[in-house]
């Protein structure tokens, strides 16, 4: 009998600018490379820097996975070089005080599924022995030659395997099992991923307006939820984004600004529909927009 076991959450937050150039890496850059300027690294750093500086720290009994530092890619494709730069920060949170009380719900849960099992296991084991016996007759016809008396035992063959698996599947452990996994991982992470001059951003098709965060200039959140665990997603736009009715977010374009400027910002966050409306509440997103042009 197989069961879903509930994975251990081995996450590593990744703070990291990916430059918009190096998005290209799979392409040829007929240009070559260079490495980026000191003043270009230090401006993005700055962005980056405020863009740590306004999430939220974990909550009590939480911790932020990774190092949470910060990192600038310095070689960029000059293909590229004079479009907007993207980059990022990310922060990958996890829940880590009542660790203890989720793992006994996920052995609690394995041990009834093996009890349940173990009651079965004799009459499991009749009807392995029954379809042994009926499959070891069909050889031994095949190996007579009589391919007709051979294919005779295949509905007994498929009666045997159906009556097999109708056992295996009685009651309801599996069910069980998996809910017992999508409690213990309720409300366990959260990950908020700040970007940097993305072109576009469209939100889910199931998507609904929330009101705007202090700062915003729009802000969207709909259902994540995923093998019965509870989750929400939410876009927050922040600076001159323009959108047509139903269509994608774009950037407003500054052509007199340098490419590695700031000129749009868009927040990702995933967490428990509870503590969504706090989390996002706790993001400075003023600081953010203070960052962009107006």
């Amino acid at each position: 009998m197989k069961f879903r076991g509930f994975p251990a959450v081995i996450a590593c937050a990744v703070a990291a600018a990916a430059v918009a150039p190096m998005a290209h890496s799979d392409s040829p850059c007929n240009k070559g490379f260079r490495d980026s300027t000191p003043a270009e690294r230090a401006t993005i750093t700055a962005v980056l820097q405020t863009a740590k500086k306004a999430l939220p720290p974990a909550p009590a009994g939480w911790v932020i996975l990774g190092d949470d530092e910060i990192s600038v890619v310095k070689t960029l494709c000059r293909d590229y070089e004079g479009a907007p730069w993207s980059y990022h920060f990310n922060r990958n949170y996890q829940r880590t005080d009542d660790q203890e009380a989720r793992d006994k719900i996920i052995a609690d849960a394995a041990k009834a599924s093996q009890e349940a099992y173990a009651l079965k296991q004799p009459r499991l084991d009749a009807a392995m022995a029954n379809m042994q016996k009926i499959s070891a007759k069909q050889v031994a016809l095949i190996e007579k030659g009589d391919m007709a008396g051979a294919q005779a035992l295949n509905d007994e063959i498929a009666q045997s395997q159906a009556d097999y698996q109708k056992i295996l599947d009685e009651g309801d452990s599996q069910a069980q099992f998996d809910a017992a996994a999508a409690k213990a991982g309720h409300d366990l992470t959260m990950y908020i991923d700040v970007q940097v001059n993305a072109n576009q951003e469209v939100p889910d098709a199931s998507a609904k307006s929330i009101p705007s965060p202090p700062g915003a200039r729009a802000a969207f959140r709909w259902n994540a939820s995923s093998k019965d665990v509870p989750s929400d997603q939410a876009l927050i736009l922040v600076g001159p984004w323009q959108s047509t009715t139903g269509g994608p977010w774009t950037r407003v374009r500054h052509p007199e600004m340098p490419p590695h400027a700031a000129q749009v910002m868009s927040i990702h966050v995933t967490a428990d529909p509870d503590r969504m409306a706090g989390i996002i509440g706790a993001i400075d997103i003023k600081s953010l927009a203070a960052a962009l042009p107006k």
